[in-house]
């Protein structure tokens, strides 16, 4: 989901409960963004000072963010 899509659902659960379904898609769409938020960090944390480990952890993280 973009921002603008979750800004609007803010906006739209304001007025009222949003349906079921919408609540399931951002739940989903949060466990998504967790997960690789954790992968990520993961990542960030083996980086070393090695410039091999380096390189290997920043073509890691260009793949999980694409």
């Amino acid at each position: 989901m973009s921002v603008e899509q979750i800004e609007s659902l803010r906006r739209s659960n304001a007025m009222g409960p949003l349906p079921q379904s919408q609540v399931a898609e951002l739940l989903e769409t949060a466990a998504e963004l967790a997960l690789r938020q954790r992968e990520i960090a993961k990542v960030l944390q083996s980086l070393g000072s090695r410039w091999p480990g380096v390189r290997a952890a920043l073509n890691e993280l260009n793949k999980l963010t694409r």
